[in-house]
């Protein structure tokens, strides 16, 4: 059973053939390049997944996230780390499978419009497709609050860790 923790975020991916910390200075060195905090291998599939967690402290003031999401920095931010590690992957000769791109904006009072507003910005920030591409870079891309998360991908694929005792 593979679980790996971002902060206070435990993802279960006990349904994958294999699950890494991606955003790790061992796999990368001193390199440069932006990375997603995680790529699960499934049967046909890999899901590259970034998590964003603002909610790790609901007292906390949001409103520097809010605004960088907003302006869309966030969304270029989001963009550029999944393109090098799809860079870093291709240069690695790991990428003989249909990529998803799973972002989790752990944000509660983050709405369903906001979130498809700024999955259509990351679209066309990656972008998706080109005329001159013979595949997408992405089979899709999402983001997704953490109770839609949980609804796609299982209520126990996820959990914060301060709140289960862990």
């Amino acid at each position: 059973m593979t679980k790996l923790v971002e902060n206070d975020l435990e993802f279960d991916f006990s349904d994958a053939v294999s699950a890494i910390q991606f955003d790790d200075d061992a796999t990368h060195g001193n390199s440069s390049m932006k990375r997603v905090d995680f790529i699960a291998e499934y049967e046909d599939y890999y899901r590259f997944i970034e998590v964003k967690d603002p909610d790790i402290d609901p007292a906390a003031d949001h409103s520097i996230f809010i605004s960088k999401l907003q302006s869309g920095n966030l969304v270029a931010s989001l963009a550029g780390k999944y393109r090098d590690s799809l860079l870093f992957r291709v240069l690695s000769n790991k990428c003989n499978k249909d990529m998803h791109y799973v972002v989790l904006l752990s944000m509660a009072t983050l709405d369903t419009p906001l979130l498809l507003n700024k999955q259509d910005q990351l679209f066309r920030e990656i972008p998706l497709n080109h005329e001159e591409w013979a595949l997408p870079s992405a089979k899709s891309c999402v983001i997704l609050n953490l109770e839609q998360y949980k609804n796609q991908f299982g209520e126990t694929s996820v959990r914060r860790l301060s709140e289960s005792g862990a």
